[in-house]
């Protein structure tokens, strides 16, 4: 296989289905914002990568755990060296990708800085500069990053900044923020500089490769004053990240409900519901996670944002901002919330820095459309009608209710 990394490697291939963080956005109100998130973006193919290594024991762990990494569901996961960026000794750049039996369209990649004999793996997305690689300039300060910053608006939506993280410095590497604006303020996302010669940033996470994905994704996803339905002594934790202008989320809400319905004798579930607004495209979708996140921190509770959420999901084609902002404002004042301490939270610093904080932690989490389900630390791509249920019946039922029946036809995804 030939991996060719040019001006840009990828910024994201994800899901084709759903509502995507990679689409290109329309041109959004400076009311509403656009958060900065990755156009789509293909990656060449015409320059040769370094021949693939025999298979090795070391290898297979490797294969497994990136194999875990990815969406659940059966796959090839291939990895493949990038030998046209050097970064030393003991030190490679490759792509990993699985190409799904169900679809096509689920196929997904991520890039992997491995380091010999170390137990981390640093995974995310690339930005290479080959220009720089030529002429290269060691990064010592922000004016460095100039560059980078260049190439970074095309493939990021709306306006960002980018500031050297002298915390996060490793071996060979500068830490970097990318502080991504959604009109609302900004949420970091973490990234890593080539410090000899600042031709390669990889935006990602560093994750410990003797231990399961499904774990470290656990240990990272923070459940507490997160909006939740479901027992609270569920066998079955599900962390879905969602957005309330993405028509897609509207329809998989009720499939879901209709599937712990049908599942509930069985299985007991709880769903917690993350704020991912994907403001780039979707203009409204901010202010409506800032109303849930009132109606939650206030005296309704999770019963009150559920209840908004499912108002916001049964008028979805008909709002506007302003439309938004008087609805969000009828359902307070219907909801006995005084309009004056609604208002004091209503697209104030404190709710929209938790919305913050769940953006921030699903692109840890490799969060690229919407909705995006972890369940017990697995990646679920809802995509085909039937993963989902397939997925909880194989994990925690033994298979109890399989094969399932071959649906009549796939969703069609909503255009944006």
């Amino acid at each position: 296989m030939k991996t060719r990394v040019t001006a840009l490697v990828v910024f994201l291939s994800a899901a084709a289905l759903g509502c995507e963080a990679a689409s290109p956005a329309p041109s959004a109100s400076p009311a509403a914002g656009q958060a900065a998130a990755p156009k789509r973006s293909a990656p060449a193919t015409n320059a040769a990568a370094a021949p693939a290594p025999a298979r090795s024991s070391s290898n297979e762990a490797l294969l497994e755990w990136v194999e875990a990494f990815f969406a659940w569901g059966d796959g090839k996961v291939t990895i493949d060296p990038i030998g046209q960026v050097n970064l030393g000794s003991g030190t490679r750049l490759a792509v990993a990708k699985k190409a799904f039996t169900a679809d096509a369209r689920m196929n997904d990649q991520a890039f992997l800085v491995l380091e010999d004999g170390a137990k981390s793996v640093l995974v995310g997305d690339v930005i290479y500069d080959e220009d720089r690689a030529k002429r290269p300039l060691p990064i010592r300060t922000d004016a460095d990053l100039d560059s980078l910053r260049a190439r970074l608006k095309q493939y990021l939506i709306g306006a960002f900044s980018v500031v050297l993280d002298q915390a996060a410095d490793r071996k060979g590497w500068k830490g970097v923020t990318v502080k991504a604006d959604t009109g609302y303020g900004n949420y970091p996302m973490a990234g890593w500089v080539k410090a000899d010669d600042g031709s390669l940033l990889v935006l990602g996470r560093w994750w410990d490769r003797t231990r399961p994905v499904a774990e470290q994704r656990r240990e990272s996803i923070r459940l507490a004053g997160t909006p939740a339905t479901g027992p609270a002594d569920a066998r079955v934790t599900v962390v879905e990240y969602s957005d309330m202008q993405c028509g897609f989320c509207k329809k998989r809400t009720l499939d879901f409900e209709n599937l712990v319905a049908k599942l509930g004798k069985e299985l007991r579930i709880r769903r917690y519901i993350k704020s991912f607004p994907l403001t780039g495209a979707h203009p409204w979708a901010f202010r409506a996670s800032s109303a849930g996140r009132c109606f939650f921190d206030g005296p309704g509770g999770a019963d009150l944002f559920f209840r908004w959420k499912s108002n916001v999901y049964a008028k979805q084609d008909e709002f506007s901002v302003p439309q938004v902002d008087a609805f969000a404002m009828d359902f307070a004042v219907a909801n006995e919330i005084d309009e004056k301490a609604f208002r004091s939270c209503y697209l104030q610093a404190k709710a929209s820095e938790k919305i913050h904080a769940d953006l921030a932690e699903g692109w840890t989490m490799r969060v690229r459309s919407t909705p995006s389900y972890y369940i017990d630390g697995v990646f679920v791509s809802w995509f085909t009608d039937n993963i989902m249920e397939e997925f909880l019946r194989k994990t925690y039922l033994g298979g109890r209710g399989l094969p399932l029946p071959t649906p009549a036809a796939a969703p069609v995804a909503p255009k944006h």
